[in-house]
């Protein structure tokens, strides 16, 4: 991580640590296995679904908040391949992945009288199943686990198959299968760079898993930009899922499959395809933090051509800046003429050059243009709730 970086992040991750901590501390006998979970009321049926209504099924156990009384449950089937469930607290707004961001799939065509996954429930309390119709296995199962649903904390646990074959909720360092025995997936984004150990997160998080089995393929994906632990457990030969989650709801898309290869084509078709990029995007490029000068960036990329090496696009990242300052360039180390003239002689060989743009904006008053020229805009910069400028810290 850069040095610059760190110190903006980690005070505020320290101070989310300290008070995750103590909320943790707290709590740390509660067994939310003993939780009362919930019972489903005023099941109403749809062409494609269902809707009910979820009432708290005992006295509350508040474990890290609490409890929410009353839930709604949506359950749709969406195409033949794939099940939307969905679990709110209708009397409040919570946060959810705006459409914006995260558009969801608009068109639908399953109904409940083809699929090839089944969702099933017991009532009391509640709980559920997805099942293959093809060969009428559980491909997820909660019961014996009850649902918890508290302002800072999602819990839904599921069975698993002994030695499970879980790949994905990424990004991380485990390995590619996750061993079911005792992992714990962190979903939270950290800049990571340089001497990262196995078993951490890392920049951009995945909530999806794919579970592969002699008879087929399936993925679970939830919607849910939070930070959260995936756990899997294997405690006296039974294997289980548990998903941990600090707010939002709970948004689970179940795809079908039956192979990997569907079950890829079934979560683009809820996540979207990849942008379309240029041509020259997917050759080879070059980027790292911490070239001291134009001359060493120059010397890489000739270093490419001695060697034969396609290389595609030259990257350099905020080391071209002076004082770290976005919109600049240093005049000693990073001139601009030079960097013209390197630029240039990359575009005369069809080579591409990209440079990297942070956001955070220096207050730096008669040296940081970008600064002045916000100024004099007025009321560009984010402000904190008294109405004053926001300092990153």
């Amino acid at each position: 991580m850069r040095p610059e970086k760190r110190a903006l992040i980690l005070p505020l991750l320290i101070s989310v640590i300290a008070n995750v901590g103590i909320v943790l501390a707290q709590n740390a006998t509660v067994n939310v296995d003993a939780c009362p979970g919930y019972n489903v009321t005023n099941v109403f049926n749809i062409r494609n679904g269902l809707k009910a209504d979820l009432v708290l099924a005992g006295k509350a156990c508040n474990a890290y908040g609490k409890d929410y009384e009353r839930l709604l449950l949506t359950v749709t089937y969406e195409t033949d391949n794939r099940i939307h469930i969905k679990i709110v607290d209708p009397s409040n707004s919570r946060y959810e992945v705006p459409e914006s961001v995260f558009p969801r799939p608009k068109s639908w065509d399953g109904n409940r009288d083809s699929p090839n996954i089944n969702f099933r429930y017991t009532k009391s309390p509640f709980s559920f199943a997805i099942t293959r119709k093809s060969t009428n296995e559980v491909l997820f199962n909660t019961t014996g686990y009850p649902l918890v649903f508290e302002p800072q904390y999602l819990r839904v646990k599921a069975s698993l198959p002994t030695n499970a074959n879980i790949y994905g909720l990424g990004e991380h360092t485990n390995s590619f299968r996750l061993p079911p025995e005792n992992t714990v997936r962190t979903l939270w984004n950290r800049d990571a760079i340089g001497g990262i150990p196995n078993g951490t997160n890392l920049y951009s998080d995945h909530p999806v898993y794919f579970e592969h089995r002699t008879t087929g393929t399936h993925g679970v994906f939830l919607l849910n930009s939070n930070g959260m632990d995936v756990k899997l457990q294997t405690v006296n030969g039974g294997t289980s899922l548990e998903y941990n989650v600090i707010g939002g709801i709970l948004d689970f898309y179940f795809l079908a499959g039956p192979s990997p290869v569907d079950v890829a084509k079934q979560y683009a078709a809820v996540a979207g395809l990849p942008a379309e990029i240029p041509y020259w995007g997917l050759g080879l490029h070059q980027c790292r933090w911490g070239y001291k000068d134009y001359y060493e960036v120059a010397q890489v990329v000739a270093n490419y051509s001695a060697a034969n090496i396609p290389l595609e696009t030259m990257w350099t990242d905020i080391d071209y800046m002076y004082e770290r300052l976005v919109f600049t360039n240093d005049p000693q180390y990073f001139p601009l003429a030079k960097m013209r003239e390197l630029v240039s002689d990359l575009h005369a060989r069809g080579q591409q050059y990209i440079v990297m743009v942070d956001p955070a904006v220096g207050v730096r008053p008669g040296v940081s243009g970008a600064y002045d020229r916000g100024q004099a805009l007025g009321g560009v910069w984010m402000k904190n709730p008294d109405g004053s400028d926001f300092h990153g810290r």
